[in-house]
């Protein structure tokens, strides 16, 4: 027998021994919780993490769990806890992969391994760029999502505007399959979905008012440094980049020009037309490489955590002949 089946026996075991008898709700959480310190330091994270998981497996919201505490587990879910606890400590696997779904402004994403899952800072500045774009909801904008992933920002930006057109493209057709499966989960249908690496795809006469983006841009060098629930489980396309984490960012900050309208709504209305999700240390570079590619109203938005996140602008060149998405 190898030694990781003797491990797993082992904490399956302990398991056993320490939770059999455990039939309160809170008093399983905190177990859950004490079990999840080993691997995650932040004892906040573990508490999240230990309502999650318990909620999926007994099936009871918080509330329900909190009023009514007394919860003895069947055989059932106490095999599933067994092996979500071994998935999440011995092999970093990623809650939300367990879960099958996050929340993302109004919407439940789907997610599946290996396509990245949304983070809170990404839906953070989305909610910001939807409270800017509402007063526009009636008009049809076309929108641009590059490397959309699971199609979040897609997602979200297309149920809060439903007369927009709006278009996500990504080089993954994992991620695209599921991006099109969470637009049919969602019942969003202004939404259209193409394999693209960034613009190789688009007709050059098409034109959009507003283009966002959260592409790759973890430097290489860091990436190994990454927890191992990131580089064990989520797709390494999706978060690395060549020179620095910027390679990407380069291109679509030179390439997005072509692409977007001028004298539109969005721009008479003083609303970013390019939008690009960076790595905290990135906004300097980003703001220089913007700032030589004729963008104006350059800004970065800092995120609940203090950190520069988005870095933002609008083009004003004369526009040529062209075709709305």
């Amino acid at each position: 027998m190898l030694l990781q089946d003797n491990l797993l026996i082992f904490f399956c075991c302990a398991m056993v021994i320490t939770m059999k008898n455990i039939t309160n709700s809170l008093a399983l959480i905190a177990e859950i919780k004490n079990r999840l310190l080993s691997v995650y330091p932040d004892p906040e994270l573990c508490q999240q993490y230990a309502w999650w998981t318990l909620q999926a497996i007994t099936d009871r919201s918080h509330s329900e769990l909190v009023s009514n505490p007394h919860i003895p587990l069947t055989e059932e879910q106490k095999n599933k806890l067994f092996h979500w606890l071994d998935a999440l400590i011995n092999a970093h696997m990623p809650i939300q992969y367990l879960l099958g779904s996050v929340p993302f402004a109004d919407l439940e994403i789907l997610v599946k391994e290996p396509t990245l899952i949304p983070r809170p800072e990404t839906e953070e500045w989305v909610l910001e760029l939807i409270q800017k774009l509402l007063p526009l909801r009636d008009k049809k904008l076309h929108i641009l999502d590059l490397c959309t992933g699971t199609g979040c920002i897609a997602l979200a930006l297309a149920k809060a505007l439903p007369e927009a057109s709006v278009l996500a493209t990504d080089i993954s057709p994992d991620a695209l399959t599921l991006a099109e499966k969470n637009a049919r989960h969602n019942k969003v249908e202004n939404i259209t979905f193409l394999f693209s690496n960034l613009f190789d795809a688009l007709p050059e006469s098409h034109r959009f008012d507003l283009i966002v983006c959260n592409p790759p841009y973890i430097a290489p060098e860091e990436w190994k440094s990454l927890d191992r629930s990131v580089t064990a489980w989520e797709d390494e396309r999706a978060l690395v980049a060549a020179d620095a984490g910027l390679f990407l960012i380069k291109k679509i900050i030179a390439q997005a020009p072509a692409y977007i309208k001028v004298n539109c709504l969005i721009a008479e209305k003083k609303i970013p037309q390019l939008m690009i999700e960076i790595g905290h240390t990135q906004a300097p570079a980003v703001v220089a490489l913007m700032e030589q590619a004729g963008y104006t109203q350059i800004t970065t938005h800092i995120d609940l955590e203090h950190k520069n996140r988005v870095v933002s602008g609008r083009i004003n060149n004369v526009a040529t002949t062209s075709t709305a998405y």
